[in-house]
């Protein structure tokens, strides 16, 4: 039997963590899930604790301040080797992941390493007009500078097979923050791990306010820029 992992990180998540555990729950009841929580002053930690008496396939994994959501996402991606999971689902706990869709995003990997939740293709953007602006923004920065066959580059609703952990483990990431999950799309296309894409619809967090901090977008170009500028001595080896 395939093993399932499914993984969010928190921080001031305490209004939402139990609607999302519940949906993850209704969706893969089959599923284990890892919650990495940055130590939340507004208790997120302690909501956790007690829904593990009702799910024991909680595993809570506390840190002490916050240490970041890049490192929270490679924490998870060893953890789900180190214990021999067949795929990893990573995504957001505040409401604009739906837990609903979690089959389908884990149905992209029959046919690859590493599928990724869009946006743009068949998939719908529902939170606010600026965020939407945002993400439209950074997408289509990233499909012309570091053009990989997908349309989507920046939301954490994703899934991995072994193949696709080891290659990204196997990096030593220059990025941090919302910058991070674009290098990892680009760690796995120069390693050659299949990639593909399945619709989502992304919606506004259910409670609480975004955690983007302002200086990620100049960031996120920033970081973009740099790996663009790496893949050219990429390109010409290939060819």
């Amino acid at each position: 039997m395939s093993r399932e992992l499914i993984f969010t990180a928190t921080y001031n998540e305490a209004a939402n963590i139990e609607p999302w555990v519940r949906g993850v729950v209704a969706a893969r009841p089959d599923a284990d899930i890892l919650i990495v929580d940055d130590s939340s002053p507004d208790g997120t930690g302690a909501v956790v604790e007690k829904l593990v008496v009702e799910f024991p396939q909680i595993t809570l994994h506390s840190r002490p301040g916050k240490s970041g959501l890049s490192s929270a996402h490679i924490h998870a991606m060893q953890y789900a080797l180190d214990n021999n999971y067949d795929t990893l689902v990573t995504m957001d706990a505040d409401g604009s992941h739906q837990p609903a869709q979690i089959p389908a995003v884990m149905g992209g990997l029959r046919n690859a390493d590493f599928c990724i939740g869009t946006r743009t293709r068949g998939g719908s953007h529902q939170a606010a007009l600026p965020r939407r602006i945002l993400s439209h923004g950074a997408n289509l920065t990233a499909r012309v500078l570091l053009p990989m066959g997908i349309s989507e580059y920046t939301t954490s609703f994703r899934a991995f097979d072994p193949v696709a952990l080891r290659a990204v483990l196997a990096h030593d990431f220059s990025a941090s923050g919302y910058a991070f999950f674009i290098e990892c799309l680009e760690v796995m296309h120069r390693a050659g791990v299949s990639m593909t894409e399945v619709p989502i619809d992304f919606l506004d967090r259910f409670s609480g306010t975004s955690k983007i901090p302002k200086n990620q977008i100049y960031l996120s170009m920033l970081a973009l820029t740099r790996l663009s500028i790496n893949r050219i001595p990429f390109t010409r080896a290939r060819n």
